[in-house]
């Protein structure tokens, strides 16, 4: 049987229930602005900032502010403690 083919709405709602879940698992990634939540799992990856800002079209420094931010609401100091706290994701 062929797989039902997703609307935009159908990809909506798959990503408010995986936002729900894994904010009950992590609670504290509410705090996280909708761009800090994208350059947040960008840092999940092996990418570096340079990149992460490329993908996203936003300046180096930008990426930089939401990390430095996205550090500071998580209560961590670096990308390797995000990797550690987060690797579960």
């Amino acid at each position: 049987m062929p797989r039902k083919k997703l609307n935009y709405f159908d990809y909506m709602e798959l990503a408010e229930k995986e936002y729900k879940e894994l904010t009950k698992n992590h609670p504290e990634l509410c705090e996280l602005s909708k761009r800090e939540l994208e350059v947040f799992s960008e840092l999940l990856t092996d990418k570096t900032q340079a990149q992460i800002a490329a993908e996203l079209f936003i300046t180096h420094s930008s990426v930089h502010f939401h990390c430095k931010n996205i550090y500071k609401k998580l209560g961590i100091n670096s990308r390797m403690q995000l990797l550690i706290k987060y690797k579960d994701i």
